[in-house]
């Protein structure tokens, strides 16, 4: 904390970065220069103006500020956020018009990471960090302004998605967009993930509120949600090279009053610093509730060409498959003369299977019409399930057009 310039407070700081230091984990610095001048004391931006004068106090002011803060912490930091969001894609050079830019333009972000290369240690990483890079208009400004940059001889070396996400946004495969997109145009910088954490509430969504109530499903659908990105982040290896989580249970989150006041349940560990669904889907998804759900069916022939078809789901040994339902039931034609068999369920999809207990299991019927099929035409079944919404898959089987057929 510099609270006036040149006076600086490390007390807490220093703690932080010991106790890492001592644990031998890594340590990344954030932030720099936060681009909307957000927690930067008014002194920074000198008068506001972009006087010539202005112009190298505030470029004096960026500098000493670096200066002091990457050497204070040497080699006990090995990466920096040097220039904190500094996009916005409604302006038309994609830069945030804050406090730093009313006075140098985009050479502040220049200039800061010019202090940050001469000042750092060698080999420290420096980064943009940028939120909502999974948003088309923002992804394409960072190229952009990226770009720009490096063309300049701005020495950038890294880019840092942020990815606070909401259980329902983005969906993963924008994330992966996201980093392939800058790895496709920057195949030399380095990416990380900088500020994981996931709310349990709906994108949008500022009135509801689960306080200490938090339903087991939800934190299930979490745990599942925290596997697929996991998994993603794993098959990104080469292109991404850490992740990083925006704080280590919910005892302690920004989202607690963030867009609203209450109570959220973002992180790994829950409130009591248990490990909680979502530890166990970036660690160890076995031990993730509904895990070991499989499925398996039983046919009747009602007539020649008619069709019972029964699938059942059953649940493992960990925990409850919370919200089990069959989202479709599909016949693909393998063999024998064309033809358009019909299914239908006894209901409209998706079939809800509810929460199925451990070792439990659950059912549901479809009525297969194989008027007009050959008896040598031959069908793959397929239908796409889900558990707890992000745990997915596809039961399949092969089925014949006639009863005569199976003897």
């Amino acid at each position: 904390m510099e609270t006036a310039l040149g006076t600086y407070n490390y007390t807490n700081g220093d703690a932080e970065v010991g106790e890492a230091v001592c644990a031998e984990m890594k340590v990344r610095g954030q932030n720099l220069v936060w681009a909307t001048g957000e927690q930067t004391p008014a002194y920074a931006f000198g008068d506001g103006t972009n006087s010539a004068a202005n112009q190298a106090l505030v470029t004096a002011n960026i500098q000493e500020h670096i200066q002091s803060e990457v050497q204070h912490f040497g080699n006990k930091v090995y990466a920096w956020d040097v220039v904190n969001e500094p996009l916005d894609p409604t302006e038309p050079d994609c830069l945030e018009h804050g406090p730093f830019y009313q006075v140098l333009g985009s050479s502040y972000i220049d200039i800061a990471f010019k202090a940050a290369k001469q000042y750092a240690p060698p080999g420290t990483k420096l980064f943009i960090n940028e939120y909502s890079t999974t948003d088309p208009a923002r992804l394409s400004c960072l190229v952009s302004v990226v770009r720009e940059l490096r063309d300049r001889g701005v020495p950038v070396d890294a880019i840092g998605h942020e990815m606070h996400n909401q259980i329902n946004y983005p969906p993963t495969d924008s994330m992966i967009q996201a980093i392939n997109t800058v790895h496709d145009n920057f195949p030399d910088l380095d990416q990380q993930v900088t500020e994981l954490d996931m709310s349990v509430y709906n994108a949008g969504d500022d009135s509801s509120n689960y306080g200490s109530n938090i339903p087991p499903a939800v934190l299930a659908e979490q745990g599942w949600l925290y596997k697929k990105y996991f998994d993603l982040f794993r098959a990104l290896k080469g292109k991404i090279s850490a992740v990083t989580l925006w704080g280590m249970a919910d005892d302690d989150t920004w989202l607690d009053s963030f867009p609203v006041v209450r109570t959220d349940y973002p992180l790994p560990f829950n409130l009591q610093l248990q490990a909680k669904p979502a530890y166990w889907g970036i660690v160890d998804p076995t031990q993730l509730p509904g895990y070991g759900l499989t499925f398996s069916s039983t046919h009747s022939w009602t007539e020649t060409r008619q069709l019972a078809l029964t699938i059942t789901a059953t649940n493992g040994d960990v925990g409850p498959a919370y919200t089990t339902q069959i989202n479709s039931v599909s016949l693909l034609q393998r063999e024998g003369p064309p033809c358009t068999p019909v299914v239908t369920p006894l209901g409209g999809y998706p079939i809800a299977l509810g929460d199925i207990p451990v070792s439990g299991s659950a059912s549901a019927t479809f009525d297969i019409d194989f008027t007009g099929c050959s008896r040598f035409a031959r069908f793959v079944l397929r239908a796409p399930w889900s558990s707890a919404t992000y745990e997915t898959g596809a039961y399949e089987r092969w089925t014949r057009a006639r009863k005569d057929a199976d003897r």
